[in-house]
């Protein structure tokens, strides 16, 4: 595959601005009209639940308008497509493209999807995932726009190029992959088995909204920060390689499982072009994923006394108003509704939780935190 990636850097959100770097950063890489002619063009964004942008959970709007007016220019009219975490609906989504900005932003240039049917496709080279439903629309596309959003994330550490494919899933099966695949390392490599398929079998063009970024605990509860760039490339997994050096992260494991497949070379093979990447200071990490806890857990196996020293998500009984969406996100059952004090709240069961931290991710009042053990937390201090 492919390992050049585009580097802009991009300090705002104007329209001019983010279509003037999109039409570069085509330019340099080879992409032209030739390879969108005739073509069913899908446009991916992360639209993990129903937000505004400014929140920084979202792909931008303004980099989705500028991605359709490319295309446009292009004779092409794309399809804009996702489907968000939860029930996978076309009255649902047709909420969550309006609240997010996308709808607006698809005027005059692109059709939003509302075909929330799915294919079976089987994957014989998947190395945990052979058979899986992908939603119609990215079955039926010969190239795939994916339009991620960098962000942090609690289990996988960092979401961008690759993990936004996880989109393609369709609704509620996402909690059923979770399920299947409990632990980081199978659920980095289930990713990676969606990414490969999909690049074996489409034309996939990795554009990401890197200008600004969640920390903290992302991919929903974290805080924006300003970064600046957007990266082009027509390999994911070494765009993500690229990204995971500006925020400053390591042993991001789904860029680690797409070296091991061979996905691309490493680092040091990844051609960058454009501007030179330049670490965020001090871009925070998920609670989960903080320096102590991962020493410690080296020495300790993920079960037994090692889960004993897991971060795990914990209700927020302040802010937590009993919608019962983190019910319906669990992939495990573990979260039921109780009242306390004649006041609904959501309660998860300790002992069957998989550390998914799916429930953080789908809350909308960030009502669900990340609790460490007390002696992680003293080696973490420590450090």
């Amino acid at each position: 595959m492919d390992g050049r990636v585009y580097l802009k850097r991009v300090g705002e959100y104007g329209a001019d601005t983010v279509r003037s770097a999109i039409e570069e950063a085509f330019s340099a890489l080879g992409i032209g009209r030739g390879d969108f002619a005739g073509k069913k063009v899908v446009v991916k964004p992360n639209l993990i639940l129903k937000t505004p942008p400014e929140k920084a959970a979202t792909t931008h709007p303004s980099v989705i308008r500028a991605i359709c007016s490319v295309l446009s220019d292009y004779g092409v009219r794309p399809v804009i497509a996702e489907s968000s975490g939860g029930i996978y609906t076309s009255a649902r989504m047709a909420s969550i493209y309006r609240t997010c900005g996308i709808e607006a932003a698809a005027e005059g240039l692109a059709d939003l999807n509302t075909d929330i049917s799915a294919e079976p496709v089987l994957y014989r080279d998947g190395e945990v995932l052979r058979s899986f439903n992908i939603i119609k629309p990215i079955a039926d596309a010969d190239v795939i726009i994916d339009a991620t959003k960098l962000k942090s994330h609690s289990l996988t550490k960092m979401t961008g190029a690759v993990k936004n494919l996880f989109g393609v899933i369709p609704g509620i099966e996402k909690f059923e992959m979770h399920a299947r695949f409990p632990d980081e390392d199978g659920f980095s490599k289930a990713i990676t088995d969606i990414c490969s398929y999909l690049c074996e079998n489409k034309r996939v063009i990795a554009i990401t909204d890197a200008i600004v970024c969640m920390e903290g605990n992302g991919p929903t509860g974290g805080r924006p920060k300003k970064v600046g760039y957007l990266l082009v490339s027509e390999n994911p997994s070494a765009s993500d390689s690229v990204a995971a050096q500006i925020l400053g992260f390591d042993g991001v494991k789904i860029v680690e499982a797409a070296e091991a497949r061979g996905l691309f070379n490493g680092r040091d093979s990844v051609e960058i072009m454009g501007d030179e990447p330049v670490p965020v200071r001090g871009f925070a990490a998920p609670d989960s994923k903080k320096h102590g806890s991962v020493r410690l857990l080296s020495l300790l196996s993920t079960k037994g006394l090692g889960r004993y020293f897991t971060p795990r998500p914990a209700i927020n009984g302040k802010k937590c108003v009993g919608c019962g969406e983190c019910v319906r996100s669990c992939p495990q059952h573990t979260i039921s509704l109780v009242t306390v004090k004649g006041k609904k709240r959501a309660a998860i069961d300790g002992t069957k939780c998989i550390r998914c931290f799916c429930c953080q991710e789908l809350c909308p009042h960030v009502a669900i935190k990340t609790v460490r053990n007390p002696i992680v937390s003293v080696a973490d201090i420590r450090k």
